[in-house]
Protein backbone atom coordinates (compact mmCIF):
# COMPACT_ATOMS: atom_id res chain seq x y z
CA UNK A 1 0.00 0.00 0.00
CA UNK A 2 0.83 3.61 -0.52
CA UNK A 3 0.98 6.29 2.14
CA UNK A 4 -1.85 7.78 0.71
CA UNK A 5 -4.13 4.35 0.57
CA UNK A 6 -3.36 4.05 4.11
CA UNK A 7 -3.96 7.72 5.33
CA UNK A 8 -7.95 6.27 3.40
CA UNK A 9 -7.63 2.94 5.25
CA UNK A 10 -6.71 4.36 8.19
CA UNK A 11 -9.36 6.54 8.14
CA UNK A 12 -12.66 4.41 7.35
CA UNK A 13 -11.56 1.86 9.91
CA UNK A 14 -10.74 4.09 12.31
CA UNK A 15 -13.08 7.87 12.59
CA UNK A 16 -16.06 5.86 13.34
CA UNK A 17 -14.19 4.32 16.49
CA UNK A 18 -12.74 8.60 17.19
CA UNK A 19 -15.15 10.44 15.75
CA UNK A 20 -14.57 14.48 15.31
CA UNK A 21 -11.59 13.66 17.60
CA UNK A 22 -9.73 11.86 14.20
CA UNK A 23 -7.44 13.78 12.31
CA UNK A 24 -4.50 12.95 9.79
CA UNK A 25 -2.41 15.79 9.20
CA UNK A 26 -0.20 14.69 5.90
CA UNK A 27 3.03 16.78 6.53
CA UNK A 28 4.87 14.88 3.58
CA UNK A 29 4.51 12.05 1.29
CA UNK A 30 6.54 9.61 3.10
CA UNK A 31 5.15 11.21 6.64
CA UNK A 32 2.13 11.46 8.05
CA UNK A 33 -0.03 11.86 11.46
CA UNK A 34 -2.81 10.50 12.56
CA UNK A 35 -4.56 12.02 15.84
CA UNK A 36 -6.71 10.30 17.57
CA UNK A 37 -7.46 12.35 20.40
CA UNK A 38 -7.91 15.74 18.47
CA UNK A 39 -5.65 18.87 20.12
CA UNK A 40 -5.14 16.95 23.03
CA UNK A 41 -2.42 15.02 21.38
CA UNK A 42 -1.42 12.13 23.63
CA UNK A 43 -2.79 9.63 21.47
CA UNK A 44 -1.74 9.56 18.17
CA UNK A 45 0.27 7.81 15.16
CA UNK A 46 3.07 8.88 12.79
CA UNK A 47 3.56 6.99 9.89
CA UNK A 48 7.13 6.80 8.71
CA UNK A 49 6.93 5.25 5.10
CA UNK A 50 4.69 2.78 4.74
CA UNK A 51 7.12 0.27 6.87
CA UNK A 52 7.85 2.09 10.18
CA UNK A 53 5.28 3.68 13.09
CA UNK A 54 5.62 5.42 15.74
CA UNK A 55 2.57 5.11 18.08
CA UNK A 56 2.08 8.01 21.05
CA UNK A 57 -0.47 7.10 24.08
CA UNK A 58 0.06 8.59 27.22
CA UNK A 59 3.22 9.23 27.22
CA UNK A 60 4.26 5.80 26.06
CA UNK A 61 5.78 5.16 22.63
CA UNK A 62 5.53 2.06 20.43
CA UNK A 63 7.96 1.53 17.71
CA UNK A 64 7.44 -0.86 15.17
CA UNK A 65 10.07 -0.79 11.97
CA UNK A 66 11.11 -2.88 9.22
CA UNK A 67 14.07 -1.84 10.11
CA UNK A 68 14.52 -3.04 13.68
CA UNK A 69 17.77 -4.89 13.50
CA UNK A 70 19.36 -1.52 12.48
CA UNK A 71 17.70 0.21 15.65
CA UNK A 72 20.14 1.19 18.46
CA UNK A 73 19.45 1.12 22.42
CA UNK A 74 19.65 4.97 21.96
CA UNK A 75 16.79 5.08 19.28
CA UNK A 76 14.57 2.72 21.77
CA UNK A 77 15.75 3.66 25.01
CA UNK A 78 12.73 4.12 27.47
CA UNK A 79 10.18 2.89 24.30
CA UNK A 80 8.38 -0.29 23.81
CA UNK A 81 9.69 -2.13 20.82
CA UNK A 82 7.83 -4.69 18.54
CA UNK A 83 10.33 -7.78 17.72
CA UNK A 84 7.84 -9.77 15.16
CA UNK A 85 8.04 -9.48 11.70
CA UNK A 86 6.98 -5.99 9.67
CA UNK A 87 4.84 -6.73 6.79
CA UNK A 88 1.84 -5.87 4.81
CA UNK A 89 0.09 -7.03 7.86
CA UNK A 90 1.18 -3.44 9.48
CA UNK A 91 -1.51 -1.48 9.02
CA UNK A 92 -4.04 -4.39 10.66
CA UNK A 93 -1.71 -4.48 13.39
CA UNK A 94 -1.83 -0.76 14.08
CA UNK A 95 -5.16 -0.76 14.11
CA UNK A 96 -5.78 -3.50 16.21
CA UNK A 97 -3.46 -2.18 19.07
CA UNK A 98 -5.08 1.08 18.71
CA UNK A 99 -8.75 -0.17 19.14
CA UNK A 100 -7.50 -2.32 22.66
CA UNK A 101 -5.93 1.20 23.73
CA UNK A 102 -8.95 3.48 23.22
CA UNK A 103 -10.28 4.61 26.31
CA UNK A 104 -7.59 2.86 28.71
CA UNK A 105 -5.13 4.62 30.80
CA UNK A 106 -1.37 3.79 30.97
CA UNK A 107 -0.83 2.09 34.90
CA UNK A 108 2.68 0.72 34.27
CA UNK A 109 5.23 -1.31 32.10
CA UNK A 110 7.39 -3.62 33.10
CA UNK A 111 10.38 -4.79 30.90
CA UNK A 112 12.47 -8.03 30.01
CA UNK A 113 15.48 -8.50 28.56
CA UNK A 114 15.19 -11.67 26.24
CA UNK A 115 18.73 -11.01 24.57
CA UNK A 116 20.62 -9.36 22.14
CA UNK A 117 19.53 -8.40 18.02
CA UNK A 118 22.20 -9.64 15.70
CA UNK A 119 23.92 -6.34 15.40
CA UNK A 120 24.67 -6.36 19.43
CA UNK A 121 23.84 -2.65 19.51
CA UNK A 122 19.89 -2.79 21.24
CA UNK A 123 18.32 -5.29 23.61
CA UNK A 124 15.38 -8.01 22.73
CA UNK A 125 12.52 -6.98 25.12
CA UNK A 126 9.41 -8.54 26.43
CA UNK A 127 6.85 -6.04 27.68
CA UNK A 128 4.11 -5.84 30.16
CA UNK A 129 1.81 -2.79 30.12
CA UNK A 130 -0.77 -1.97 32.67
CA UNK A 131 -3.86 -0.30 31.40
CA UNK A 132 -6.22 1.06 33.25
CA UNK A 133 -10.26 0.85 32.03
CA UNK A 134 -13.63 1.54 33.23
CA UNK A 135 -14.50 -1.49 30.70
CA UNK A 136 -13.29 -4.26 33.83
CA UNK A 137 -14.34 -7.45 31.79
CA UNK A 138 -11.59 -6.75 29.30
CA UNK A 139 -8.89 -9.88 28.91
CA UNK A 140 -5.35 -9.16 28.25
CA UNK A 141 -3.90 -8.79 24.45
CA UNK A 142 -0.90 -10.30 23.31
CA UNK A 143 1.46 -8.76 20.41
CA UNK A 144 4.23 -10.70 19.79
CA UNK A 145 6.74 -9.56 22.58
CA UNK A 146 3.99 -7.31 23.73
CA UNK A 147 1.39 -7.58 26.53
CA UNK A 148 -1.73 -5.41 27.47
CA UNK A 149 -3.14 -6.14 31.13
CA UNK A 150 -6.04 -4.56 31.80
CA UNK A 151 -7.98 -3.32 35.29
CA UNK A 152 -10.83 -2.07 36.23
CA UNK A 153 -10.47 2.22 37.24
CA UNK A 154 -12.34 0.31 40.68
CA UNK A 155 -9.38 -1.83 41.75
Amino acid sequence: MEIQELEEWYGKLLRPAFGDAFRIEHDRDDFVTILLDGDREDFFFTLYGTDSVRLYWCNECFIFDACRNALTSSDTYGEIVYEGTIDEGLPELIAALVLELKDCVFAGKEERVKGRIPSGYDSVKEYVIQAETEKAFKTGYQLRNIRIQYRGTGN
